[in-house]
């Protein structure tokens, strides 16, 4: 399932669309660790590419709690972590063109129960074997079936979140999460996927309602604040998303993306020096990309302003023309 060209790049004022470039690859690496962040070895991944279901990679973490998987197509990806003895977990997350995302997952160790003395257990356990299988609609009726056993059990609704937007059923995603979130308010995840959706519903003001709830529980990651800043922007808020952009560079110098709206933004406050400045800084973190043209334009343009005002002046208009 695609969001726009990329996830939460949805069209709106002062957005381009991101297209990707033909054979380009990128990849993930990960490491799992427990809630005392010790690693753990052995948990099995399944990575699964949200626009090609097909498309699947089956990894297991090494000593280090680590794995890796290289050569994927730019897009989105859903990781599914299980190892017997933790609660099992989904991540979605980004693969940009040529470059490896990182990402540290935490697996909650099960209460130690008998699968008799936990209900839905065995719902679950059939859920995900089918969900591995890539059979997600009978996967998406054993979750259902678990969590009427056990309807506290959060990781089932989450689950259940994750095979909806799989079977690109961005509603049922929603309300799946809002279940995740009654029983877990603090579920960074299920916040997170609710500001993604929302975003490509174009409800910016429930998006970032949930962005600035995720953000509440781990401010660490770039494109949170990232997509709260195109939130912003979409409701007439540049201040705020100024804000936004500025902490994603925080948190990443070379988030390429969050230069290149802030550029924008000082255009529009016909703020040239500052433009120029960071499209200049997002040519040299991105040049290959698709983008990249459009901003050597603008930069050109702010050049020959400022050629002409200096000819005409102090005094004169430092609108672009």
């Amino acid at each position: 399932m695609r969001i726009g060209k990329s996830i939460f790049r949805f069209p709106g004022i002062l957005l381009l669309s991101l297209f990707l470039f033909p054979g380009t690859k990128g990849g993930i690496k990960g490491e799992i660790i427990d809630s005392n962040k010790n690693p753990i070895e052995g948990v099995k991944v399944i990575i699964i590419s949200v626009d090609y279901p097909s498309e699947r990679y089956n990894l297991k973490t090494d000593k280090k709690g680590e794995f890796i998987q290289i050569g994927l197509e730019a897009g989105y990806y859903q990781i599914q972590c299980e190892k017997e003895g933790y609660s099992p977990i989904g991540k979605r997350v980004k693969v940009s063109i040529s470059e490896i995302f990182e990402t540290t997952i935490t697996l909650e160790r099960q209460k130690q129960q008998t699968v008799k003395e936990v209900p839905g257990r065995e719902e679950m356990r059939k859920a995900n074997k089918l969900f591995q299988e890539g059979k997600y609609e009978e996967a998406l009726k054993e979750y259902q079936e678990a969590v009427n056993e056990n309807p506290e059990d959060a990781t089932g609704y989450y689950n259940i979140g994750v095979t909806y937007i799989i079977l690109e059923k961005p509603d049922e995603a929603i309300e799946a999460f809002k279940g995740t979130i009654e029983i877990q308010p603090g579920n960074y995840e299920a916040l997170k996927n609710l500001g993604q959706l929302y975003g490509e519903k174009k409800n910016y003001e429930e998006s970032s309602k949930y962005y600035s709830l995720a953000l509440k529980i781990s401010s660490d990651d770039p494109e949170v604040f990232y997509n709260l800043g195109v939130c912003l922007m979409n409701l007439g808020n540049p201040t705020g998303a100024m804000d936004a952009f500025q902490k994603s560079i925080e948190r990443q110098e070379d988030y390429a993306d969050s230069y290149y709206q802030l550029g924008l933004l000082y255009l529009n406050q016909n703020k040239m020096e500052e433009a120029q400045a960071v499209l200049e800084k997002f040519l040299q973190i991105a040049p290959d990309d698709s983008k990249a043209p459009n901003v050597k334009k603008i930069i050109e343009l702010i050049k020959r302003h400022e050629r002409q005002s200096e000819c005409r002046g102090p005094d004169s208009n430092r609108h672009i023309g």
